[in-house]
């Protein structure tokens, strides 16, 4: 049997094209959750379908399809190439030549994610909640607790002689609780990801996001200060994804990034170096290659707090001058591929999170923010609600509530004194716990 991907390639070899790329991508997935111990909710899904983009005088058309038979496939590129009578003339549109270096498969795939029985995925989730209620009394509710998996199998081709395949597999486990003393409720959502299935905890996490929600109960208000905060790692990496588009070559092509973020800029602490790798393995977006087939690599934005690179594409990278640093990224063969990160991180530095707080001594500890959406994301300015624990004497005193923290994100990460080993991705972005030595906080 031809198959689908030599079908469109064959089509588009007989056209009168400038250049044609053809994007295929497999995807299986699985997601349960679990509520009183029963399954609350199952999905399974498998999807296939192939994207086409193609040049003609220089404009592209996009098109893709699910149907994978050869009349439909063929119906997808004449619709491409009517796009591109259509579109703007642009000398900079063009795919990637091949390169003959992609990274294996091997450590972004584990085949336990296909051999774990899905009756043990479901008992995974269960663990979970047993595991919760089992932890402390003050734990009265549960919203959510689950597992999902998925599996991504990408092929691409193009005219310029491309012709690369990759497979990764990411499994999940999550926990939404709330725990309770007297009419005073807390809520907690925490997660793990793993390539293994085998690897996810289901005992700890149910033990951490349990720990964290039963110690903020007793919050406390405190009166407005400027005082030095050490920022737990959860919440530096939402700064940090936060400020991700400044980083892309495309927001600073079109002028919506920070003009402060300039190449060779001292911009951030000497103490701060921010990578973007689709190498690292415990990122989820990690894979053998980006959305062009441009070969993943590791790229340093920020070494020793000055701007050393942007994140581009191959478009961006021509429009900039830049070298492309695989960072073209796809939501699914059903959309156009755009220029993103892969995996963010700080790299993380050598102080436990309680030599951060002896560090610190006296000040604030925030360990979660609401709002950050509401950031500028050009300036960097924000103003959000949190909440955290007052620090006295390198050690905690009682949880805190009902504050506000405001000031600049560059201007946050130019005065960070000290970086925790505490290092951990959530999702794509990745951070270690660090201390600021000051920040403006709002209390009653």
């Amino acid at each position: 049997m031809v198959d689908a991907i030599d079908i469109a390639e064959d089509i588009l070899r007989k056209k009168n094209l400038d250049q044609w790329e053809i994007f295929r991508q497999k995807s299986s997935s699985f997601r349960c959750q679990t509520k009183k111990l029963e399954t609350d909710f199952f999905q399974k899904a498998d999807i296939s379908g192939i994207a086409i983009r193609l040049l003609k005088n220089r404009k592209i058309g996009f098109s893709f399809s699910s149907n994978l038979d050869a009349k439909s496939l063929a119906q997808t590129i004449e619709t491409a190439d009517a796009i591109a009578d259509v579109t703007i003339e642009d000398s900079d549109y063009g795919f990637v030549q091949p390169t003959g270096s992609t990274v294996d498969s091997n450590g972004l795939f584990d085949p336990e994610i296909n051999e774990t029985k899905e009756l043990d995925k479901i008992g995974i989730a269960r663990i979970i909640e047993e595991s919760a209620f089992a932890y402390d009394k003050k734990v009265t509710a549960i919203r959510s607790s689950g597992y999902s998996d998925v599996e991504i199998d990408v092929e691409i081709r193009n005219s310029h002689g491309l012709r690369i395949q990759g497979k990764s597999g990411l499994a999940s486990i999550w926990i939404e609780l709330m725990a309770q003393t007297g009419d005073e409720q807390e809520m907690c959502y925490w997660r793990y990801q793993s390539r293994n299935p085998r690897d996810l905890d289901p005992i700890r996490l149910a033990q951490i996001a349990s720990d964290r929600a039963i110690k903020r109960l007793g919050g406390e208000r405190i009166s407005s200060t400027k005082c030095p905060v050490l920022i737990e790692n959860v919440v530096v990496a939402s700064f940090l994804e936060t400020l991700a588009n400044t980083f892309l070559a495309e927001s600073h092509f079109k002028k919506t990034a920070s003009p402060r973020i300039t190449i060779e800029a001292d911009v951030f602490s000497p103490l701060v170096n921010i990578f973007d790798s689709g190498l690292d393995a415990d990122g989820a977006y990690a894979f053998p290659f980006d959305g062009e087939g441009t070969p993943a690599r590791r790229t340093t934005v920020v070494g020793s707090g000055r701007i050393n690179s942007f994140l581009s594409d191959s478009y961006y990278s021509r429009k900039m001058k830049a070298p492309i640093t695989g960072n073209c990224r796809r939501s699914g063969f059903d959309s156009p591929p755009f220029n993103g990160i892969t995996n963010l991180f700080i790299q993380k530095g050598n102080l436990e999170i309680g030599d951060l707080m002896k560090e610190l001594n006296s000040g604030i500890m925030i360990t979660e923010v609401m709002g950050l959406h509401t950031a500028n994301p050009i300036t960097g300015d924000f103003s959000v609600g949190a909440s955290g624990f007052l620090i006295s004497g390198g050690q905690i005193v009682h949880p805190v509530k009902g504050i506000a923290i405001a000031g600049n994100m560059l201007d946050l990460f130019k005065r960070v004194i000290f970086l925790g080993s505490d290092f951990e991705f959530f999702g794509n972005v990745g951070a270690p716990s660090m201390v600021v030595e000051v920040l403006a906080v709002s209390g009653q």
